[in-house]
């Protein structure tokens, strides 16, 4: 059975995970283990900019982000439910849990204790991705060697 890790926060519900993880269901047998990094509300769609992070507009991103750290909590966690019960729709083994708000740190927090053939990030479009950004996904297949697939949100 194939275990793929899949790393996501804000663009989890997203049509083009979906589509992914649907992808990966029926090429065969494989179980789900989702990692939600637990993301500061202040980091909600801000993009890297010289001198510091730079809050994105509620305009251009079509969301304004919760309100508090607590908010960010409750909504990264109603987030990776939704997941588990879509991935469960598919008939697919899946668990997963919140992680640190670091990708790479949630990604080494998953790999203490389980083993993964692949891990699956999602993030959001170039734009205004943290993560593309400062390079998560390349970050990633160095430090723990396994193959990266990223998919990237439209938006």
């Amino acid at each position: 059975m194939r275990r793929v890790l899949v790393v996501a926060n804000q663009t989890i519900g997203g049509a083009e995970l979906r589509r992914e993880l649907d992808r990966r269901v029926k090429a065969g047998e494989c179980s789900f283990y989702v990692v939600v990094p637990n993301t500061a509300a202040a980091h909600y769609h801000v993009v890297p900019a010289a001198g510091g992070l730079v809050p994105m507009p509620a305009l251009a991103t079509g969301y304004g982000g919760p309100a508090t750290d607590e908010e960010a909590t409750e909504e990264a966690q109603g987030r990776l439910q939704d997941v588990l019960a879509e991935l469960a729709e598919l008939g697919a083994t899946a668990e997963g849990s919140l992680g640190p708000a670091d990708p790479v740190d949630a990604v080494a927090d998953a790999l203490a204790t389980r083993q993964f053939d692949e891990v699956v990030v999602a993030t959001l479009p170039t734009r205004v991705s943290r993560w593309l950004g400062s390079g998560v996904p390349d970050q990633i297949q160095r430090r723990f060697g396994l193959p990266v697939t990223t998919v990237v949100a439209r938006g």
